[in-house]
């Protein structure tokens, strides 16, 4: 049996199945979906949404994480970014208790500069620099707390929820699905003390996030809605930030409401943001990629999560990805698009596609799991053999 008969997202499926002593009818009716569509997802004839996916894992009892094959231990191992996760686990043991051996701190001014450069490496997708430089910036950032008060340990406090987010994106996108929830902890028990009404939006932001692995939409929509009312009226030391989280919120919620299969509210969130958009503009606070474009790319991933796929094709001819823009929503994107291209029928366009996105973001379009999905599909579907194909799997690792 070849490698990509057995690797795929649907096999794994498979695999646990039998572990269950289920049959296919059997695990249909515990994930509520229709049998016909998992026998074909098995088979690797139709792709595995992340919603699909999602309720299969909850039926299963695995986390998707098991689903998807993550991490890739053997791809990050090469790339020696697995040394790296173990000393931020160790430097996210603590958050509370003073470093007695720490050398004298840094002053405030310049560890927050490094955690903007962090930050600036999160949207980038630059993961290497910034996992190896979070966790003694972390340490930095807890003695600072502990060793300074006024307006230098609010920073500290501040600045300690932005690494904790980097720690979240690092992990989410690796797959260390139990680091990024240790991170998300961090980032609400930090956030209060900053006193900065947008990074507790921001915990709700991430939050919502990780429902996407749970398949518990119903508690994201309310964790983004009690968010929003949170916001409103609420001052704030950077008022453009709060109205990028805002939209980044209705963005938030539209793709939840898309993997719910909701097409109505799928859309009136889509309305709500692209209102707001029209009205600030681009703008970029909180680490968030927040205008027009976003809205853009975000219509072209919730059509993805509804199965349009030609639908999703003709939203994406209206994006237009400004000079600059985030290179983790650019690639994103491009992985979106291929996606959709490869199940619309069009091979070629979509490994274009992922092509995009490999040279707008490489580390982080090699660990994805949509990327290594489009591309063992696009194996099974290859008539002729193609050079750039079998590169690009190889460079990926499948």
């Amino acid at each position: 049996m070849s490698a990509d008969s057995t690797h795929h997202v649907g096999a794994r499926i498979a695999r646990f199945r039998k572990q269950r002593d289920l049959l296919q009818q059997g695990l249909a009716m515990r994930a509520n979906v229709s049998k016909s569509l998992l026998s074909k997802v098995e088979a690797g004839h139709r792709p595995a949404s992340p919603a699909l996916i999602a309720a299969c894992a909850r039926a299963l009892g695995v986390t998707t994480s098991d689903l998807l094959g993550q991490p890739y231990t053997d791809e990050l191992r090469r790339d020696r970014l697995d040394a790296l996760i173990q000393p931020i686990r160790v430097g996210m043991e603590n958050w509370d208790v003073p470093h007695d051996d720490h050398p004298r701190p840094r002053r405030i001014g310049e560890i927050t500069a490094d955690v903007r450069l962090l930050l600036t490496q999160r949207r980038e997708a630059d993961y290497m620099p910034m996992a190896r430089d979070l966790p003694g910036v972390i340490d930095e950032l807890v003695h600072a707390i502990h060793t300074t008060s006024g307006e230098d340990q609010r920073q500290a406090y501040e600045s300690i929820a932005g690494a904790f987010r980097c720690v979240f994106t690092l992990a989410w996108n690796f797959g260390y699905l139990d680091l990024a929830t240790v991170a998300l902890d961090r980032i609400a028990l930090a956030a209060p003390h900053a006193d900065e009404p947008g990074l507790t939006a921001m915990h709700a932001y991430l939050r919502a996030q990780t429902v996407l692995s749970s398949g518990r939409y119903d508690v994201g929509l309310r964790v983004v809605d009690r968010a929003l009312r949170d916001l409103g009226g609420q001052d704030a030391r950077r008022p453009e930030g709060v109205l990028a989280l805002q939209g980044s919120l209705h963005l938030r919620a539209a793709v939840l409401a898309g993997r719910a299969k909701d097409v109505d509210a799928a859309k009136a969130r889509l309305t709500e943001a692209r209102t707001l958009a029209s009205a600030t503009g681009e703008l970029a606070d909180y680490g968030l990629t927040w205008g027009p474009p976003n809205v853009g790319v975000h219509a072209v991933a919730i059509a993805c999560e509804l199965d349009q796929w030609d639908e999703a094709i003709r939203f994406a001819r209206d994006v237009r990805i400004p000079q600059g823009w985030s290179r983790s929503r650019a690639a994103h994107h491009w992985m979106d698009l291929g996606r959709a291209q490869l199940w619309a029928g069009h091979a070629a366009e979509s490994l274009r596609s992922l092509e995009r996105a490999r040279r707008v973001a490489p580390q982080q379009t090699r660990y994805h799991p949509t990327v290594r999905e489009t591309v063992l599909a696009l194996k099974r579907r290859e008539r002729v053999r193609s050079g750039a194909l079998s590169e690009y799997a190889r460079w990926v690792g499948v």
